[in-house]
């Protein structure tokens, strides 16, 4: 179950990278779409964020807990789709409660959205973590040559 619970390590791994890749992927797209323009690439980067990542994030936490990792690599499991809410639910309702809107923003709105890169190294930051936890105890299930639980049956 820890090799499982490593590859989707590796899948939320994939998802971030795949994040910053298509924030700028978005962010040079020119002519610049009209505001709100459905076919947007920086659209791609919104999905991401808002679907992909937090799904990842919530099957890995299962698949963390089923793999009796601890509490601990459990809770970070769940972190990148808490950082995500934040994005949601902290950051952008604050940006425009400093002025920001679909056709303008503030000096204060642009302050508190530069927060959102910040969240998104943070959810980077959480990704290369698990990434190295899971990889540790695999091998370390594999120097044992036990199960997690501590039977003699080979994992």
């Amino acid at each position: 179950m820890r090799k499982v619970y490593f590859g989707f390590t590796v899948l939320t791994m994939i998802a971030v990278l795949a994040q910053f890749y298509l924030a700028t992927f978005g962010a040079f797209e020119t002519p610049h779409p009209a505001v709100g323009d459905e076919s947007a690439m920086i659209g791609y980067h919104a999905l991401n964020g808002t679907m992909v990542i937090p799904l990842v994030s919530l099957l890995t936490t299962i698949v963390a807990a089923l793999a009796r990792v601890g509490g601990r690599l459990i809770g970070l499991s769940i972190a990148p789709l808490a950082l995500v809410v934040v994005q949601l639910f902290v950051i952008f309702p604050l940006a425009e409660l400093a002025g920001a809107s679909e056709n303008e923003t503030t000096t204060a709105s642009l302050f508190v959205l530069g927060f959102h890169a910040l969240d998104g190294v943070a959810i980077l930051a959480v990704a290369v973590i698990l990434l190295r936890e899971a990889r540790g105890l695999l091998r370390e299930t594999a120097v044992l040559g036990t199960a997690p639980s501590g039977t003699s049956t080979p994992v």
